[in-house]
């Protein structure tokens, strides 16, 4: 299944709480200070996203709770045709390409559909709630840019 096929079986609602744990585990000075209503309005916003193709695929290797995306890459993105790492979901740069690529869960991961969507909406938000706020805080945070 696709990151856009699954973004479209839930409503934000029915996420909520699953987005509202990994919060709570990874961020818990954080979680107080949420914005739902905005959440809920980037969430819509990733489900509209329009998917193009991509010779990539993402893979989930296991749950997000009590660990950094940059350094034990939990959920990344892979070649197709070599299943060669290309880099964290995270800091893919197309969100259209990402909406596109099909989902991989590792057989042994426990997991229900509500908390790999939430997780994959933490994931892409991970350096901003828009692709574009994402790509400048990429570049001030990998190479020192201000723009």
């Amino acid at each position: 299944m696709t990151f856009k096929e699954l973004f479209s079986q839930f409503s934000f609602a029915e996420i909520r709480p699953a987005f509202l744990n990994l919060w709570q585990t990874n961020e818990p000075k954080l979680v107080e200070h949420l914005d739902l209503d905005k959440w809920e309005r980037i969430y819509q916003n990733v489900q509209a996203l329009e998917t193009k193709s991509s010779q990539y695929y993402i893979r989930l290797g296991y749950r997000w709770e009590t660990c950094s995306p940059m350094i034990d890459m939990n959920c990344s993105v892979y070649d197709k045709a070599d299943n060669h790492l290309d880099c964290p979901m995270a800091c893919y740069p197309s969100w259209s390409e990402i909406a596109g690529m099909e989902v991989v869960v590792e057989k042994d991961i426990v997991i229900t559909p509500q908390e790999l969507v939430a997780g994959l909406l933490w994931e892409i938000t991970y350096f901003g709630g828009t692709e574009e706020i994402a790509q400048k805080n990429m570049n001030r945070t990998f190479h020192g840019g201000t723009k």
